[in-house]
């Protein structure tokens, strides 16, 4: 009876800390190459520049040279003999960290950095789209009010993260800061502000449906403690 060992040789043995884990596949890498650079080239093409927010559009341009370089540093892993394709992994990697202002970096700091590069992108959300219902254009940023006066006009606006078009999930009835409305009150300014977190309120009760002829209702010629918006 002859006893086969199977115990891994150096030559057959997994590597103790391979380069990506799992490794990415070169022909969808590829696909995903081709839809970077398609709104890119198709907004040249048509000239429809209009549509394509410049963060979507530089975003595009950065990811396609990551998936670029990704590629090049596969190839050269799977012959680790072959110092050309390693060398056009690592000049890949450094034009990627030039378009991030960022210095050059030796042939193997370079191809290390870029697969901490590729990890990063494979956890990151999805980009937007340029026809984003949110009307983000694909920045993932849109402009909204985050101060409104006491007759609910908004007096300001920053950039916040664009929700797609959905609306983002007010606060509880119970929050302390805003009662649900998902906005607060500054007395020092005299204007409401967006709620910054949902505080839940341990001695909340809920106020008791009054009937709608009440004296709190408007038909009544009452008055309503509700926010003016």
């Amino acid at each position: 009876m002859t006893i086969t060992d199977h115990t891994p040789t150096a030559d057959t043995a997994p590597p103790a800390h391979p380069a990506y884990a799992p490794a990415p596949s070169i022909p969808r890498l590829l696909t995903e190459l081709v839809q970077e650079e398609f709104f890119t080239r198709y907004a040249t093409v048509r000239g429809d520049t209009e549509a394509f927010h410049p963060d979507y559009i530089t975003d595009r341009k950065r990811t396609a040279l990551l998936l670029r370089a990704v590629i090049a540093d596969l190839v050269a892993l799977a012959d680790a003999a072959d110092t050309h394709h390693a060398a056009q992994a690592a000049a890949a990697a450094n034009a990627l960290r030039r378009v991030d202002w960022l210095m050059p970096l030796p042939a193997e700091a370079a191809r290390t950095w870029l697969r901490g590069q590729y990890e990063q992108h494979t956890e990151d959300d999805d980009p937007h789209p340029p026809n984003c219902p949110g009307g983000c254009q694909g920045s993932g940023w849109v402009i909204e009010p985050v101060i409104w006066q006491n007759d609910g006009i908004p007096v300001h606006a920053e950039p916040v993260t664009c929700l797609r078009g959905a609306d983002d999930d007010p606060h509880a009835a119970d929050c302390t800061g805003c009662h649900g409305t998902g906005k607060q009150y500054d007395a020092e300014r005299s204007e409401y502000t967006l709620c910054s977190a949902y505080t839940p309120d341990p001695a909340y009760e809920p106020t008791p449906a009054r009937h709608p002829d009440g004296p709190w209702s408007s038909a009544a010629g009452g008055y309503s403690d509700e926010p003016p918006f």
